[in-house]
């Protein structure tokens, strides 16, 4: 058991910070043809991450407190019905975040152009996940 918590920590330890920080290092990776194919392979799972994140707090609003998320939680099915729809949230975007890309390899011929674009198409997910949130608050 220690042994696996210990990978567990280790993938945290590294996953986490490269998620959190990748929205902002994806402009000057599409640069070049490297750093374009790293974004668009760790890319969608940064996205999946981020989209975890904002689906659940910002259904929560949990800004008004933890009783406010409580009461929420309760209202939506429990803590089980509300995770599973926060891994459906995340492996959705991780799916539709490949989908983007590769409809924008396919689209574009793999245009050096194109790569300017990566970023847009890699967290697009997130920008649907806003718009769900703005339309069912």
């Amino acid at each position: 058991m220690l042994k696996w918590l210990l990978k567990s920590l280790i993938i945290l330890v590294v996953f986490v910070p490269v998620a959190t920080a990748l929205p902002l290092a994806a402009m000057s990776l599409c640069r070049t043809p490297d750093g374009a194919m790293f974004l668009f392979w760790v890319g969608p799972w940064s996205c999946c991450f981020w989209v975890l994140l904002y689906s659940q707090l910002s259904a929560s609003k949990f800004w008004l407190g933890a009783e406010h998320v409580r009461e929420w939680r309760e209202a939506h099915g429990g803590l089980l019905v509300t995770s599973m729809w926060a891994t459906a949230w995340m492996f959705g975007a991780l799916f539709f975040s490949y989908v983007a890309e590769f409809a924008l390899l396919l689209a574009g011929g793999g245009a050096a152009s194109d790569r300017a674009l990566l970023p847009f198409a890699t967290y697009s997910p997130l920008f649907f996940c806003w718009c769900w949130r703005r339309v069912h608050a």
